[in-house]
């Protein structure tokens, strides 16, 4: 999964640099809490990890920390200027490990998956939402599908193909009325909202 702060080019700028720092202890805190590890920041996003070493059955771990994470934010900016986050979550594989050379090593992820969660989290602020999961991720959960709401089919940036992502449907405002964008049928009853 990939958890992006909305904005940070511009929000940086005036951010006091131990806020940013406080919010990045804020992902890496919670990860590791749910089982998972911050592969490293990458300016104020950073990918993080679940299953490694080895897979395990548990594979909502990382829409439980999305969704934990979305709360923390929101609890911790409420007083302060407002810091919005974008994350991508989806469930592949990918190689991991330490690569490189001689001169520079490093830990890191690398794959479709990795790549796949980035644009999801890119494409959340295009859908206003704080999370899309891919139908992969939404599968893993286990969780029924009245649980989701389908955002939109069309290819992620960068990428060909069509797929379908989804948002919690909890995490939908009571009244908003959002379904997917293809969608031209008046809004339905929606679970758990």
């Amino acid at each position: 999964m990939f958890a992006d702060m909305r904005g940070s080019t511009a929000l940086v700028e005036s951010l006091d640099p131990h806020r940013l720092s406080a919010f990045r202890r804020r992902i890496t805190r919670l990860a590791r809490l749910r089982g998972g590890g911050v592969d490293k920041f990458i300016g104020a996003g950073a990918p993080v990890v679940f299953d490694l070493p080895k897979p395990r059955p548990d594979d909502a771990r990382a829409l439980t920390f999305a969704r934990d994470l979305v709360g923390v934010i929101a609890h911790w900016t409420a007083e302060a200027e407002a810091i919005r986050i974008g994350i991508g979550v989806h469930y592949g594989a990918v190689l991991c490990g330490i690569i490189g050379e001689e001169a520079r090593y490093e830990f890191t992820v690398l794959g479709d998956a990795v790549n796949v969660a980035a644009r999801l989290a890119q494409a959340a602020k295009l859908h206003g939402v704080p999370i899309l999961a891919s139908e992969a991720a939404r599968h893993a959960t286990g969780e029924p599908a009245g649980a989701w709401r389908e955002v939109s089919r069309k290819p992620l940036r960068g990428r060909r193909e069509r797929m379908p992502y989804h948002t919690p449907a909890a995490l939908d405002p009571p009244g908003s009325g959002q379904v997917r964008e293809e969608d031209s049928r008046p809004p339905g009853p929606r679970i758990g909202t």
